[in-house]
């Protein structure tokens, strides 16, 4: 038999990360601001705004102040821990279903890798609902780590009165693991 031949490194030096504010998107957020650091990539975090086309026409469907009011959340709340930890950034609010939106923002930036969170549902829950991270897994051209519930819970564990430098490492529906150097 052949040798059989070691993968080649992937320099990570773009993440996306999807943002929505959840604790499975912040662990995924503080997973990618610790690999960002390691490493000195650029994370691009993306928040997807979608509006469902059977929504009532109204005049709040875009209503300036609501979209300035998410903005300001996703920028000054949800990516707050990418300005403590000092890490290279952009924050990207993008139109449309959220695993097309992350997509195309990471296929826009020429991304090396996606971070999202998983929520845990599963059966008749993800069936009717859907799954972010597993259309983005089944569909992007790009590496997808997904950091499921375990991963969350540790963040959570971590986090209790305390502000988390560490990120929790991803254990559940892994895809890849952090680089080290």
């Amino acid at each position: 038999m052949g040798k059989i031949p070691k993968p080649a490194m992937i320099p990570i030096q773009r993440i996306v990360v999807g943002l929505d504010g959840s604790a499975s998107s912040n662990a995924a957020l503080r997973w990618a601001v610790d690999v960002a650091k390691g490493l000195g990539a650029h994370v691009t975090a993306v928040h997807a705004v979608d509006i469902p086309d059977d929504y009532p026409p109204t005049d709040t469907k875009f209503h300036d102040g609501w979209r300035r009011s998410i903005k300001a959340q996703f920028e000054n709340v949800w990516c707050k821990p990418l300005v403590r930890a000092g890490v290279r950034y952009s924050a990207v609010m993008a139109e449309g279903r959220a695993a097309s939106a992350i997509a195309r923002v990471a296929n826009q930036s020429n991304a090396d890798l996606i971070v999202v969170g998983r929520r845990g549902r599963s059966g008749i829950a993800q069936l009717i609902l859907g799954s972010v991270s597993h259309e983005l897994v089944m569909r992007s051209r790009l590496p997808v780590l997904v950091l499921g519930p375990e991963a969350v819970m540790k963040h959570r564990a971590d986090s209790k009165g305390t502000e988390v430098e560490k990120s929790p490492r991803p254990r559940q529906g892994v895809s890849a693991s952090p680089i080290r150097r």
